[in-house]
This record gives C-alpha cells, structure tokens and sequence, in this order.
C-alpha cells in the first residue's frame, strides 16, 4: 500500500507539467492535425506496423539482422511493458482523471470533454505502450543501420506525440515509453547477437530448398 502512494505521488509531482503540456496541445488542435495524428497512432495499434517492418527485414539477407532485433525489441518491450510495468506504476488515464473531477481539470473549457478522436483504451497509462512499441523498433533497427534508423526514430518520435495530442497519454507517459523502448532495444541486441547466426542459418537453409524445388520444377 504504501508504494503505491509513493508511486501516486510521484505522478502527482510531474500533473502540472503534464497539464501544461495539454493546454497547448489544445491550443494548436485542428482538423487536419486530428486527421494526421489518428493516423499515425492508429497505425501503431498492437505495434502492427512495427512487426510488419521487422518481418519485412528478417526476410532480406542485407536487413535480416536488423529484423530480427526490431521483432525481438517488441517482443522484450511487450513482456517488460505491457505485462509488468502498467500493472506495476497502474496510473489512471488522463481522461479518467479529468472526467472524475471536471470542475478542476476544466482548462479545456468549462467541463472536460474527451475529443473522442480514438476510443477510450482500457490499461493503465503509464508507459505508453505506443511510444514503447514505436522506440524499442526505431532504437534497435538504428543500432544495425543508420539509414533506416534514423527516419523511424523521428516516427517514433511522432508516434509518442500523437499519444498526447489524441489525450490518452500525459507527457510522461511517453517519456517513459521512450525510456522503456530504449532500454527493451538493448537488451534485444544483447539478445540477437546470440540468436542470429542461428536465425541465418536457418533461413540460408531454406532458400536453398525453395531455391532447389524451383530447380526441380
């Protein structure tokens, strides 16, 4: 009980900022905005398009090594993340908070009203999984190849604003994703470099039977 009161109040500590960060998100809200953020955090549902780019890449011979990291940062990044880390800080939604006390939280006008640009998620909000999800793939494919790193970290960098920006993450929720992404991308590296010469291996052995058939017909 009393580490969750610390928990709480430490969350407390950085509401403000927090607060700060929506009232300008506010400020700046239109509708093209709302139709480019919906689209990009939508596409980070379920890391969909993540595993998509890193099946993509362990499928190359050039890139498989960089594909396998990304698939196996997401995979770290769901057992750490989803599964210990929300159930462990267990912080409520902006929303939730917001709409339980909407005379306090009424800087978006006289009551809170929840844009509805995304529905309502259901697990806690610290970190964000989107965020998580998005730098754990942008971290461990930056760590094998700069080229393609470095345009999926500004879009992950993206991803995590386009949390806040739809209201279902406070700013911090993503700077924890962004830490926890990062941190899950190593341990993948560590990882893969035990795992890869294994993974090659096997898919060397699979092209020449594919390659052998072709052959054959």
């Amino acid at each position: 009980m009393k580490e969750v009161v610390k928990v709480e109040a430490l969350f407390d500590s950085f509401l403000q900022f927090d607060l700060s960060v929506f009232q300008w998100i506010q400020s700046i809200q239109n509708g093209f905005l709302n139709a480019v953020m919906v689209g990009i955090t939508t596409l980070g549902n379920a890391g969909a398009v993540f595993i998509v780019l890193g099946l993509v890449l362990l499928f190359t011979k050039k890139y498989r090594k960089a594909g396998l990291a990304v698939l196996v940062a997401l995979l770290v990044m769901l057992l750490c993340s989803d599964l210990f880390l929300k159930e462990f800080f267990a912080r409520v939604r902006p929303f939730n908070l917001f709409e339980s006390n909407p005379e306090k939280y009424a800087f978006w006008g006289e009551k809170y009203v929840y844009p509805e640009l995304v529905s309502k998620p259901t697990s806690f909000s610290f970190p964000s999984g989107h965020t998580a999800s998005a730098f754990a793939a942008a971290v461990a494919l930056l760590w094998h190849n700069r080229k393609l790193g470095i345009p999926t970290i500004i879009f992950a960098t993206i991803m995590g604003f386009s949390r806040i920006y739809v209201q279902v993450h406070y700013c911090t929720d993503v700077f924890g994703g962004i830490v926890a992404g990062t941190i899950c991308a190593l341990i993948a590296v560590l990882i893969v470099r035990f795992l890869f010469p294994v993974v090659d291996k096997g898919f060397n052995k699979l092209s020449e039977k594919v390659k052998s058939r072709a052959k054959k017909e």
